[in-house]
């Protein structure tokens, strides 16, 4: 009985032993695993880069492609929002409070401005900023154009057999109740031509617009919707649609086509921002880098878009960069007065 005693005992004594030394390994392979000097374990950094919340104004089958092909690049995967620029911005102000979004694209610059301006992007000087357009980004690196459209007159060409070739040409009888333009409070790129053309032809910019009016143009929703009462027939011209759209249905064998109008238009870089509450850094600055890098480039160039890297080539069927005349316009002039703009003109059309 004694012996039983002693054997319970000396077993209850290893069991123990065990016990702590099992607790003091684990308490060391713990701290272990603690992170030094405030840097992030792999787990933790699995965590923040594993996936990326992004925010496109489009367009959508583009949006789509650059993601599949930087989730298929990176493994990491994207949630998209995908809505005009209007839809994205809105989305954005009604998530303030709560910002979801890591990475925005818009079609219009001058709301990255403002993102700026109000500290609200997070800045990241990418690799590939140095082979950029001049004034496609911003300087300290908060924003990306990382591809562009030209903004010009599309019209039908079973309906006109002579194109216009500039904004007044629209005030003759031969377009009288056939001229649409996107509505700008849905469309960021008609909003910026706007304002753009008041920067340079000042009063007599709303001179034109008036004229325009009383020859009957009308709004007709976002861009594409504009577009497509021109290729329908409904109307025959759309003023300051976006030339992408005209080239992928003049591929796709529908009438129409686009010229750029002899006293200028706009081309507008289309901004890429990382917000500065992203809670995926590592991930945001990945699709920058990605959107800007030769793959992402090319597939700008595929969908007819202006590609932001002066060595990458647009398609075949559009006019290159060098090739559009420009007005003369100021972005922090357009960032400042747009909206001023924007309801006065509003104000004039309704």
């Amino acid at each position: 009985m004694k012996q039983l005693k002693s054997s319970f005992f000396l077993l209850l004594l290893l069991v123990t032993l065990a016990a702590c030394t099992q607790s003091e390994q684990e308490v060391q392979e713990n701290e272990n695993k603690q992170p030094t000097n405030n840097e992030p374990t792999e787990e933790m950094q699995n965590e923040e880069t594993g996936s990326l919340t992004l925010y496109t104004s489009g367009p959508g089958g583009m949006a789509e492609q650059l993601a599949e092909a930087f989730t298929e690049e990176t493994g990491i995967t994207v949630d998209m929002f995908q809505g005009t620029t209007g839809d994205v911005l809105g989305r954005l102000e009604a998530e303030e409070s709560n910002p979801l979004a890591d990475v925005v694209v818009l079609a219009s610059l001058p709301p990255a401005i403002d993102y700026k301006n109000r500290e609200l992007t997070l800045a990241y000087e990418s690799p590939y900023a140095s082979s950029l357009h001049d004034d496609w980004y911003d300087e300290e690196f908060h924003f990306y154009g990382f591809s562009a459209s030209a903004l010009g007159l599309s019209y039908n060409t079973n309906l006109i057999s002579e194109a216009p070739t500039d904004w007044s040409d629209l005030t003759s009888d031969e377009f009288n109740g056939q001229i649409a333009i996107p509505d700008p409070t849905q469309s960021g790129t008609a909003r910026d031509f706007i304002a753009a053309y008041i920067n340079q032809e000042e009063e007599d910019g709303w001179d034109l617009l008036e004229q325009l009016k009383e020859n009957g143009l009308q709004m007709e929703g976002a861009n594409n919707p504009a577009l497509q009462t021109v290729i329908s027939g409904a109307n025959s011209v759309v003023m300051a649609g976006v030339d992408y759209m005209v080239y992928n249905n003049m591929e796709n064998g529908e009438p129409v086509d686009i010229i750029f109008p002899e006293s200028g238009t706009m081309i507008t870089p289309r901004p890429a921002f990382i917000l500065e509450s992203t809670q995926n850094p590592e991930a945001a600055k990945a699709y920058i880098d990605f959107i800007l890098s030769d793959k992402g480039q090319e597939i700008v160039a595929d969908a007819y878009l202006l590609p932001a890297r002066v060595d990458i080539e647009p398609a075949d069927i559009r006019l290159g960069l060098d090739d559009i005349p420009t007005l003369e316009y100021d972005w922090d002039y357009l960032e400042e007065h747009t909206q001023t703009i924007l309801e006065r003109f509003m104000e004039m059309i309704r």
